[in-house]
């Protein structure tokens, strides 16, 4: 298990031109460089506006805690010494929390991750005669990053001092055979623009992102070892922009983590098959869709609430009026967001049913061939009236995936049913041999995906895996799009949706 822990004169237009350039020279690097350094203390107080406040500060706040340390990891114990208190006063200790989650609005559009902080006391005690505390405390869990620790009476913040959180990386199993499921598991990622987004790569190929947004700065990236036996290097390093922030000595944070990893690829064959994994946990609890609008005393349940492309499912109903012709509506999106014709909500009928002279019916149907995603709304009318509804989500499934093995060169056709149409769970991007090649919509083809893949590489098994990750974004402060989210099972917003875990021999 490897572990890594961070620590002459000329015309007026001249000049004015001269001076024109070098501004647009820094806009291009030294501001980017400060829009990616803004600290967590920075974002922290800035947002703690927004947040829920415990105690105000004092106008004249004191610089009077001393810690035995100034930076650390997350559970470290810090010994701390608080002079110039009021005489045997009660006093706390205040740590700063922030919180962090997904914005999403209208149940598709993604704006951003979004933080608020709110002031915790993390210790309480009391002055001695002299105005003195003195004791011990543990980093509490959560973001890391630059913190000011408070020190209050009397609800009122009097002292103050700085401490950094540095985020710990740990990779296991350190060896195994092509194929094997590495997990990196972080905890401490930052929550300022800087150091909220981390980059892998696999062999200097890039692979995806790394984020603790929802998960408040903890969370498992999962990659698939890849290529021959012997060493390779995985690699992780800030980038907010979407890639790695290479000559980060030289950044605005030159102190942080740059962890590099070795994993060792044994000479034994790989055993696994081609397959979706179980849909994880979705960011923050996943997206929140409209309430269900039932008449009074109506229910509608279905035996299962996500399910595959063809499945059968039961639906019971009761508390309709007896003996009537209800109308079943299923509801979906369809159109498009690139082509400029727009997408809408459109209804097709799913059958007709009737009620019993209790005023229920149970009706079986098969999940129809649609988008995957959020759930799509099931109506059921009684003439023009909608008197109850139902939410059902379509998962991912492979449908095939042909030929499994062959020569470099050979085209590898895939098909995937159950892709979404949302800015969270339109598109999947593929990496081969952990080298990110591209991306797939799912909304135009109404959540088929169809594609193909040239074998390439040495004789052995290559994997082939497609992630979850943000086709879009409004707030790009950091920017998250287009790329595979390798904490795609505990941070991806909107929607659980899996991984797909192929692969394919090449052969003499």
């Amino acid at each position: 298990m490897n572990v890594v822990h961070s620590n002459s004169k000329r015309p007026l237009s001249f000049v004015l031109m001269l001076i024109f350039g070098v501004l647009i020279a820094l806009a291009g690097c030294s501001d980017g460089d400060k829009s990616e350094a803004s600290t967590d203390s920075d974002t922290a107080e800035g947002e703690e506006k927004n947040g829920d406040k415990v105690m105000d500060k004092a106008e004249d706040m004191k610089n009077n805690i001393k810690l035995s340390a100034t930076r650390g990891f997350i559970g470290d114990e810090v010994e701390f010494t608080i002079d110039q208190l009021p005489d045997n006063a009660d006093v706390q200790l205040i740590w700063p929390t922030v919180d962090g989650s997904y914005a999403i609005e209208n149940q598709y559009e993604v704006i951003g991750p979004e933080f608020t902080t709110e002031d915790v006391v993390i210790l309480a005690g009391k002055s001695d005669a002299d105005g003195k505390w003195s004791g011990s405390f543990t980093i509490p869990e959560g973001f890391g990053g630059d913190y000011t620790v408070y020190v209050a009476t009397d609800n009122k913040k009097i002292g103050q001092t700085a401490y950094t959180v540095d985020p710990t990386f740990k990779m296991t199993p350190e060896s195994g055979p092509v194929g094997t499921e590495i997990t990196i598991e972080v905890e401490g990622l930052g929550h300022s623009t800087y150091m909220r987004n981390w980059q892998l790569t696999y062999d200097n190929k890039y692979t995806g992102l790394v984020s603790a947004i929802a998960t408040n700065g903890k969370a498992e990236a999962k990659i698939r070892a890849a290529g021959n036996p012997g060493d390779h290097a995985i690699r992780l390093r800030t980038g907010y922009l979407g890639m790695q922030y290479i000559n980060y000595l030289q950044s605005p944070y030159p102190d942080k983590p740059a962890p590099d990893f070795m994993f060792t690829i044994t000479d034994e064959k790989f055993v696994g098959e081609n397959h979706v994994e179980e849909a994880p946990v979705a960011a923050n609890g996943g997206v929140e869709m409209p309430e269900l609008k039932n008449d009074s005393g109506v229910t509608m349940t279905l035996d299962t609430e996500i399910g595959a492309v063809g499945d059968p499912v039961t639906m019971t109903a009761e508390g309709f009026d007896k003996n009537k012709e209800v109308e079943l509506v299923w509801n979906t999106m369809k159109g498009s967001r690139v082509s400029g014709l727009g997408f809408a909500e459109e209804s097709s009928v799913l059958d007709n049913v009737k009620t019993d002279s209790d005023g229920k019916f149970t009706y079986d149907f098969k999940i129809p061939d649609d988008l995957g995603g959020i759930p799509h709304r099931i109506d059921a009318k009684v003439g023009d009236k909608v008197v109850g509804q139902a939410y059902l989500s379509i998962k991912p499934t492979l449908v095939s995936i042909s030929p499994t093995s062959g020569p470099v060169g050979t085209k590898i056709e895939v098909t995937i049913k159950g892709g979404g149409w949302t800015e969270f769970d339109n598109a999947y991007y593929l990496t081969y041999d952990n080298a990110y090649t591209g991306y797939l919509c799912s909304f135009n083809s109404q959540g088929t995906l169809t594609f193909d893949v040239i074998a390439t590489g040495d004789v052995g098994y290559h994997v082939i895996d497609m992630y979850p990750g943000i086709y879009r974004q409004k707030e790009k402060d950091t920017d998250m799009t287009l790329i595979p989210q390798l904490t795609y099972s505990s941070d991806h917003p909107g929607s659980a949706m899996p991984a797909i875990r192929l692969g394919f021999e090449v052969t003499e």
